[in-house]
């Protein structure tokens, strides 16, 4: 349950970061202003921000913070990696690299911490 309330946390942390890249790239075309001013999705930001701190609070009572941080911190990125890859932004590959890094890191901390559970 509280692995699950982590990715959940991540996932709305990576939502966020959409929205606030999204609304920041709006005021230029009046077809997006129309249909979703900035100013909703700064406000529905917030909104996924404070969602996922909360359930990161929940989930931080039951997982240790050396394990619940890097789980929340690898989805949001993994998330974002593949954010960026479905609108077609551009990519390095030292970029690329350091997201599967990362996520490949998480993993290695999650399975020594369920060995030692």
């Amino acid at each position: 349950m509280s692995i699950l309330l982590l990715l959940i946390s991540g996932s709305c942390s990576a939502i966020a970061s959409v929205l606030l890249r999204i609304a920041g790239r709006a005021g230029g075309n009046p077809v997006m202003l129309a249909a979703m001013p900035p100013t909703l999705l700064r406000i529905a930001a917030l909104g996924a921000y404070g969602v996922g701190f909360l359930l990161y609070a929940i989930a931080l009572k039951r997982v240790e913070l050396s394990v619940a941080y890097p789980v929340m911190v690898a989805v949001t990125v993994l998330e974002l990696f593949l954010f960026s890859l479905w609108s077609g932004d551009a990519m390095s590959l030292k970029t690329a690299s350091g997201a599967a890094l990362l996520v490949a890191g998480v993993w290695l901390i999650y399975s020594s911490q369920a060995k030692l559970a």
